[in-house]
């Protein structure tokens, strides 16, 4: 067994650590038993951890796993797939009026810019609005 580990080694293992599946749990002994593909021998958690670049990889990775859990653990999911179509079809209803609603109010503005332009000259278009007295 190598005493010291090559940065070639060294990189393949962060890779292995930041490649690890989100669904996951990541240990220093389970990325022991992927990195003995990567280096044909376990290493020890001690050699492992030991080397700052892995430390890091493993440190982030944990913190990604654990913030992905935690957004998952606050997901309301619906009770059956009746009430997560239903949830879809509501969903997409609400967002068809959202975007009729917009699409009315850009044809208003559209107006808008249409008529003062219409009535106003450029320059006092481009004029700042005055400032608000809030004495």
């Amino acid at each position: 067994m190598p005493t010291a580990f090559t940065q070639k080694e060294i990189k393949a293992i962060t890779n292995l650590i930041r490649e690890w599946p989100t669904s996951e749990k990541i240990t220093w002994d389970l990325i022991c038993e992927a990195s003995q593909v990567v280096l044909e021998f376990k290493p020890t958690r001690q050699a492992l951890s030991s080397k700052q670049l892995i430390n890091n990889a493993y440190k982030t990775r944990k913190l990604e796993i654990a913030s992905k859990k935690r957004e998952t653990d606050n997901l309301i999911l619906p009770k059956s797939l009746t009430a997560a179509a239903i949830q879809i079809k509501n969903l997409q209803e609400e967002n068809r009026l959202l975007r009729a609603e917009l699409s009315s109010m850009a044809e208003a503005a559209r107006a808008f810019i249409y008529n003062a332009t219409k009535t106003m000259k450029l320059e006092e278009l481009r004029k700042k609005p005055p400032k608000s007295d809030r004495k």
